[in-house]
């Protein structure tokens, strides 16, 4: 169409609406055709599973870099040895498999690879995770912890839930490493008599329940304790807690390869 015309005809309402629509639909369009795709599969309906572009791993070593304190070339070994991580990606699917409606899921980390990253850099010695699910964080977590204590550096894994279904894969040998607390995050928390060297929150993600939880471990944190937050992409509470209590605050984007869903983020505060 010659371009006098079309800035003529875009005056018009019904010619505008047109025009402005094939502007938009096309940064939409791909994620539309994947959704309408991933609707017919047997997967995941929550907590999805995929991969991230290579762009966006490296964007993760250097934000694991920064976080850490350490070369970005040893982030990005942690991040390759988990991605690679053949026995833990067998468990998982042998694992899950028994669930027919979730046959065509791919078992991928997502986010979960940069919270391993991190504990292999930290060799925290407690670890807490609010909100297990199915367990899929959990079992990366004790991987990453299992690694550590292979280096001479042991650790332990604690998740709560109030599902007292939660942490499925959390068995066999990982068993040695993690123990799942059932009852309320909140509740659960409070009693907890150990020092949290990394706590990561991802139970319920109302902003009022995530930022009760930061108050209630402020006084267990260890000095030199991170706090993960599994829904600062969607909440202010994480920042807002590392205002007030003069810490740093990095938040990593997801960036989604080959899925419809945009991606969530890890909130960092150290």
């Amino acid at each position: 169409m010659n371009k006098t015309l079309a800035k003529k005809l875009v005056r018009f309402l019904p010619f505008r609406i047109i025009y402005r629509a094939t502007v938009a639909i096309p940064y939409f369009a791909s994620d539309l055709v994947q959704a309408l795709r991933w609707s017919l599969k047997r997967t995941e309906t929550s907590n999805f599973y995929y991969d991230l572009t290579e762009k966006n791993i490296q964007e993760l070593a250097h934000t694991i870099s920064l976080v850490a304190r350490i070369d970005v070339k040893q982030s990005r070994a942690y991040i390759d040895e988990i991605r690679g991580d053949r026995e833990l990606a067998s468990h998982i699917r042998s694992t899950l498999s028994a669930d027919k409606s979730m046959s065509d899921s791919t078992m991928l980390l997502g986010r979960r690879i940069g919270w391993y990253a991190l504990i292999r850099s930290l060799k925290p010695k407690t670890v807490v995770e609010t909100g297990v699910h199915q367990g899929i964080g959990a079992v990366t977590i004790i991987r990453a912890l299992e690694k550590n204590y292979d280096e001479g550096f042991p650790g332990k894994y604690f998740g709560t839930d109030i599902d007292p279904d939660a942490g499925v894969l959390i068995t066999g040998s990982f068993l040695a490493t993690g123990k799942v607390l059932y009852g309320d995050s909140i509740e659960t928390l409070k009693q907890f008599t150990e020092e949290i060297d990394v706590f990561v929150n991802d139970s319920d993600h109302s902003a009022d329940y995530e930022a009760r939880e930061y108050e209630v471990v402020q006084t267990k944190l260890a000095k030199s304790a991170v706090i993960l937050g599994d829904n600062s992409h969607a909440t202010s509470s994480l920042v807002d807690f590392s205002f007030k209590n003069n810490r740093d605050f990095v938040l990593f984007r997801e960036e989604p390869k080959d899925h419809w869903y945009p991606g969530a983020g890890i909130g960092i505060s150290y």
